[in-house]
């Protein structure tokens, strides 16, 4: 089991003290989102020695040639920092043929779609991400992201987790939740009133036991947004979000 960090947007960390530090906590990979690497974010990777298994983010639309415009560019970018995936998100559905173009450019470099479902998308259920998988497959390497927060918030059931195959899973997105403060806001829930795991409310002993009574080995990237959290120095919170999430997963 690898533990890596997928980075809040809103942090306003320097990339390379980001990166030291995740790898000083014990991360393995972390992310980066695309409007950040540059050849410094490059020499940050290389002397930290962590990798980078997600570049944030791919927004599919219904615009076909923004869409495609994008992906030429985000595929120019995951080259840049070796990125094992492209984290891609659903504003419309598109058809097959489109996903496959865009799945096929990343291929490309060397990188793989990774399908985010999540219940306040286009693409809301863990079936919805599958059929996105298996159309995006037809082009290139591609897999499911299932992110703790949407699925315990979606309408999918432990059976639907379990029922996932493993070799379709690109990678798993780790967090909890405090208490929603209106179901009618998930948005700012979820970009905002995220928690570190284990200081929540989300059944996070039940959704790791599923992946791991799967035999589930691979990516778990902690992503928590919080306001709160945004809030620390960079070291701190990267060793109490290694910390929370160590127990779930490692032996």
């Amino acid at each position: 089991m690898q533990l890596a960090l997928t980075p809040d947007g809103r942090w306003g960390y320097p990339t390379a003290e980001l990166v030291s530090a995740a790898g000083a906590a014990g991360f393995t990979a972390v992310g980066i989102n695309a409007d950040r690497v540059d050849a410094a974010a490059v020499e940050a990777y290389a002397a930290a020695g962590v990798g980078c298994h997600e570049l944030l983010a791919f927004v599919v639309s219904d615009d076909e040639s923004a869409t495609m415009a994008s992906a030429e560019q985000l595929a120019d970018h995951a080259q840049a920092v070796d990125a094992e995936w492209v984290l891609t998100v659903f504003t419309s559905k598109v058809p097959a043929q489109h996903i496959q173009r865009c799945a096929k450019i990343f291929d490309g470099v060397g990188a793989g779609m990774a399908v985010e479902f999540t219940p306040l998308g286009a693409i809301p259920s863990l079936n919805d991400g599958m059929d996105v998988v298996r159309a995006a497959s037809r082009g290139g390497r591609a897999g499911l992201i299932i992110d703790s927060w949407h699925f315990c918030f979606s309408d999918n059931t432990w059976h639907d987790l379990a029922a996932v195959p493993l070799d379709d899973i690109a990678y798993l997105q780790f967090t909890d939740a405090l208490a929603p403060e209106s179901r009618n806001r998930l948005v700012r829930e979820t970009l905002h009133r995220r928690a570190a795991p284990g200081e929540g409310v989300l059944d996070l002993d039940r959704f790791a036991a599923t992946l791991r009574e799967k035999r589930y080995d691979g990516i778990v990237s902690v992503e928590v947004l919080s306001a709160t959290l945004r809030e620390l120095p960079v070291d701190s919170l990267v060793e109490h979000l290694h910390d929370a999430t160590a127990p779930y997963w490692l032996p």
